[in-house]
């Protein structure tokens, strides 16, 4: 893993004008096995039955849908919220895919929330004027934005589920998959990568065969010769490889292709505040850095360590290079044992 991540300055992205460009696969492949579609006003145990004969993975958690709608039933949302905005930098996977067929993402939302008994369903977006482009669609749910500040999803969800309400995110690619497979009995065989980075010379939107190795994935957006890593999953809490014979998975949102690793430079704090202004839990990661780099540490002042949501915001704004991230997880561990 990078240490901190694809820094949160604005980056040159993927035009969305561009659509996404299918990967073609290098030998023919046959027509993935379909199964029986569903009948309009199919139940909820049909609809689950279905995700699950689809193979169908959530993007956003990387969790099984037909498993995460049953858990989502037996818990009984207030609201599903399909997830059509990005937050990490460079990465716009789920914006293109909702851009290219908006109805049917909202469609398998339909599906979902009937599925898990959802009262409410929203469509959430990255801006006002994506907003404003779905009211000529009349695709009868509701957007919410979502915004541009990193963790967006987080930062979203507490917003909503500020009055103890409770809220799910489902992916956009999901939502799009699950209608496939109510409509036609298509399994989900494929999936849409966002390829960026200062590794490659034409940034892309791709759809790809998952189990596609990404050394593949790269070559369609022409990459330089001296790419010797890849962020995978997320630009900023992903994982990194340099066996770019892996392969994809229907959770890969977006491969970041690197000349080379960042420089793991560190230096000591200069107290800016900018990791607790990124954070979204209300932590105060240099607070928190300071108490345990002291050798006596007064757990009083570890503030929310443990709401800490794992989204690293704090290590990709700090400019000291310190893994702060990991300095919170440590300090929420000492504090749930009652250590000083």
């Amino acid at each position: 893993m990078i240490p901190h991540g694809v820094r949160l300055e604005p980056r040159k992205g993927v035009p969305l004008k561009n659509g996404i460009v299918r990967l073609p696969g290098p030998e023919p492949v046959s027509a993935p096995q379909t199964f029986a579609p569903l009948k309009k006003n199919a139940g909820p145990s049909r609809i689950i039955a279905a995700a699950e004969k689809a193979g169908i993975v959530d993007e956003s958690d990387g969790m099984p849908l037909g498993k995460k709608l049953s858990r989502l039933a037996r818990r009984g949302p207030g609201l599903l919220i399909a997830r059509c905005f990005d937050e990490d930098p460079c990465t716009s996977s789920a914006r293109a895919v909702f851009r290219e067929d908006a109805e049917k993402v909202a469609a398998g939302l339909k599906l979902a929330a009937r599925a898990c008994g959802a009262e409410e369903k929203r469509l959430a977006v990255a801006s006002r004027g994506e907003a404003r482009r779905l009211r000529g669609l009349r695709l009868g749910i509701p957007a919410v934005v979502a915004g541009r500040r990193y963790p967006a999803g987080i930062l979203l969800m507490r917003k909503l589920c500020r009055n103890g309400g409770r809220a799910a995110f489902l992916g956009a690619q999901a939502c799009a998959a699950l209608a496939d497979a109510a409509r036609e009995g298509k399994p989900q065989s494929e999936t849409v990568v966002t390829v960026a980075g200062d590794g490659v010379r034409r940034p892309v939107n791709c759809r790809v065969r998952i189990g596609t190795p990404v050394e593949k994935v790269l070559r369609l957006a022409k990459p330089e010769e001296d790419v010797r890593i890849a962020a995978v999953g997320s630009a900023v809490a992903g994982r990194t490889v340099r066996d770019l014979s892996l392969p994809v998975t229907a959770a890969t949102r977006c491969v970041i292709a690197l000349r080379d690793a960042p420089p793991e430079r560190r230096y000591p704090c200069i107290r800016c505040g900018r990791c607790a202004r990124a954070c979204p839990a209300g932590v105060i990661p240099w607070l928190v850095y300071r108490e345990l780099e002291s050798g006596d540490p007064d757990p009083l002042l570890f503030f929310h360590a443990g709401d800490c949501a794992g989204c690293r915001a704090c290590n990709a704004v700090c400019p000291s290079g310190i893994d702060l991230a990991a300095e919170v997880r440590r300090a929420a561990a000492r504090k749930e044992g009652g250590e000083g």
